[in-house]
C-alpha cells in the first residue's frame, strides 16, 4: 500500500477540516500574551503541505517550514509560488536541524513530534532552541499526553473530506503499544481515496515516544534552554488543562529562556 504522506494533495484535503484562520487567531493571542519579542519569522516543523502559509503571510509574517519529506516540501513550494508568498522550505529530521537565520516562533501541529527516545526529545529542544530567539514561543499541538487511559487500547477515529470531486475516507487507529518501558506507540493512517472514479487506498504509520506532562516538564527543564508557559485545552487559552472535565486537542507552551 503506498504511503498517504507522499501524496500532498491527497493529505491536504483530509486533514482540511481544520480552520486556520482561527488557529492563527490563537497563535496571535499566544503573541501578545507571552512573546517577549516581536514575531516576524515563524518556523513550521513537520510542515507537510504548510496549511498555515497564507494565513501567516496575508498577516505579514514570513513562514519556514521544515519536512523530512521532499514531496511534501516540493508540493508546498509550489504552493507558495502559485499565491506569490516568498517562503523557505527546508528538508530535515525535527530531531536535528539548524537554520542560517533564527526565528521568532516555532510550531509542531496535530502530534506531529516525531521522536522515538529520551535522547531524540532532548536532542529536538536542543535544535530548537538554536533555531528559536530568546524570548520566542514554541507552541505546541497535541504532543503532550493527558489520557490516562491504557496505552494499548485500539481506537480509532473517522471521518470524510471532499474537495473539487475528490472523496478522501480517513480512518485513524491508535495500534497501541511497541515498547511500554520506552514509551513507544504507534498509529496508523488509513485514506480510501476516490478521485474522479480513480481508486486510491493509502496509509501512513506513524511510530513515536509517548511524552507525559510531568516528563514534559521535567525534560524542558533539563534542557535548560526553556521555561515552561503553559497548556491548555481544545485550542482555548480560557481552557487551563487543570480544569478540564474532558481533553480535547491540547496545546502546550514554552518559551525560549
Amino acid at each position: 500500500m503506498e504511503n498517504l504522506y507522499n501524496h500532498p494533495r491527497y493529505y491536504e484535503i483530509a486533514f482540511s477540516f481544520r480552520d486556520i484562520k482561527r488557529e492563527v487567531d490563537v497563535f496571535e493571542e499566544c503573541f501578545r500574551r507571552y512573546s517577549k519579542i516581536p514575531v516576524k519569522r515563524a518556523l513550521e516543523l513537520g510542515s507537510g503541505n504548510s496549511p498555515h502559509l497564507e494565513e501567516l503571510a496575508r498577516r505579514g509574517y514570513e513562514y519556514v517550514g521544515i519536512d523530512i519529506n521532499q514531496i511534501m516540501l516540493s508540493y508546498a513550494q509550489k504552493k507558495a509560488e502559485t499565491v506569490g508568498i516568498s517562503a523557505t522550505f527546508i528538508q530535515a529530521d525535527m530531531r536535528n536541524f539548524s537554520l542560517e537565520t533564527p526565528v521568532d516562533f516555532v510550531y509542531v501541529m496535530l502530534g506531529s513530534l516525531f521522536t522515538e527516545s529520551t535522547e531524540d526529545v532532548l536532542s529536538h529542544f536542543s535544535a530548537v532552541a538554536k533555531a528559536l530567539k530568546a524570548g520566542g514561543l514554541y507552541f505546541l499541538d497535541w504532543c503532550v499526553n493527558f489520557q490516562w487511559g491504557d496505552m494499548s487500547d485500539v481506537r480509532e477515529q473517522s471521518w470524510t473530506m471532499e474537495k473539487e470531486e475528490v472523496k478522501v475516507d480517513v480512518r485513524v487507529l491508535n495500534e497501541g503499544v511497541i515498547d511500554r518501558v520506552a514509551q513507544i506507540s504507534q498509529h496508523k493512517i488509513l485514506a480510501d481515496v476516490d478521485d474522479h472514479g480513480k481508486q486510491l487506498h493509502l496509509e501512513n504509520v506513524e511510530v513515536g515516544r509517548t511524552i507525559f506532562p510531568q516528563e514534559f516538564l521535567l525534560l524542558v527543564e533539563k534542557s535548560k534552554k526553556f521555561e515552561f508557559i503553559g497548556w491548555w485545552n481544545n485550542w482555548s487559552l480560557e481552557k487551563p488543562i487543570e480544569k478540564a472535565a474532558r481533553i480535547d486537542r491540547p496545546i502546550t507552551l514554552i518559551r525560549r529562556i
